[in-house]
């Protein structure tokens, strides 16, 4: 078992300084040798446990997403508050990880463009990794209908809004370079507030 144990910490850490590598360099000028040079390891080594450059770089954006969703559980989990105040306060997570993690995006929407030119279905990508998130927010949308404190619009819609404006929010800080997205905040709290009671 302390094999395991072993064997899920070093590839944690290896994903951890991959992550602070493509930070730093870029996802294009980051090779499987720096990697394993930032490791301190071998590439044979590395081998045993990632493929390529390009699994390590979705393993750890699954990391980091994997740690939001983990936050935006326990917010949904809690019946104890409003919808209002539960839709404000993941909205905030969402927003603090995205600034915490601006120079990922940029590097991610990089990453993304490049899929694009050859052909692949960027859309279906992104998908797959906000999925989860959707359906939490579908969750407390159809919580705070049925309690009545949404009256307006239906799940769909709220989600398509509110989500548009977490793309505008990270469209700002990956493209446009803002590192101070307060507007956004702004927009995703009126936002909220006009489609709660």
């Amino acid at each position: 078992m302390a094999v395991l144990v072993e064997h899920d910490k070093r590839k944690h850490e290896i994903l951890e300084k991959a992550l602070e590598l493509f930070v730093e360099e870029g996802y294009e000028d980051v090779t499987f040798q720096k990697i394993a040079d930032r490791c301190g390891i071998t590439r044979t080594t590395l081998y045993i446990y990632f493929k390529n450059k390009r699994e390590i770089f979705l393993w750890s954006i699954k990391q980091l997403i994997s740690g939001l969703e983990v936050d935006l559980v326990s917010l949904v989990e809690r019946e104890d508050i409003s919808t209002k105040s539960c839709l404000l306060e993941m909205f905030n997570t969402i927003i603090d990880h995205c600034q915490q993690n601006q120079q990922l995006f940029r590097i991610l929407l990089s990453y993304l463009l490049q899929l694009q030119k050859s052909g692949i279905d960027v859309n279906e990508r992104v998908m797959r990794r906000v999925i989860r998130m959707q359906h939490l927010l579908n969750t407390v949308i159809i919580r705070g209908q049925k309690r009545g404190e949404i009256q307006r619009g239906t799940v769909k819609e709220i989600n398509e809004l509110l989500y548009s404006l977490v793309e505008s929010a990270i469209f700002k800080l990956s493209v446009l370079g803002q590192s101070n997205i307060d507007s956004s905040r702004a927009v995703i709290a009126f936002a909220i507030n006009s489609i709660c009671s």
